[in-house]
């Protein structure tokens, strides 16, 4: 698929079928870029541009929401003695 940038800009050449399809496109492309900004907001995250292209990479870090599950996974493990408690604290401590 071409760029939809390129598209939109050569929309008054196609049928209005195609058209309907690039607005599609189009409003696909900006729901994405939405998700990618607040994800950048809401999380430590890279962005970066090559080429016209932007790609958002989430950091190895965890929310406090997401901490606190891992340590309440840990207990349960624990309190069950399958053993892999040690796995999740040391995720926790890698991330930290």
């Amino acid at each position: 698929m071409s760029d939809i940038v390129d598209r939109l800009r050569r929309w008054n050449h196609c049928s209005s079928v195609h058209a309907c399809a690039i607005m599609a496109d189009a409003a696909a492309e900006i729901e994405s870029l939405r998700l990618a900004i607040r994800r950048l907001a809401e999380h430590d995250a890279t962005l970066s541009a090559c080429d016209g292209n932007v790609t958002v990479t989430m950091d190895a870090t965890l929310t406090d929401e997401e901490r606190e599950a891992i340590e309440n996974a840990a207990d349960v493990i624990d309190a069950k003695t399958c053993g892999n408690a040690a796995t999740l604290r040391g995720l926790l401590a890698r991330l930290a």
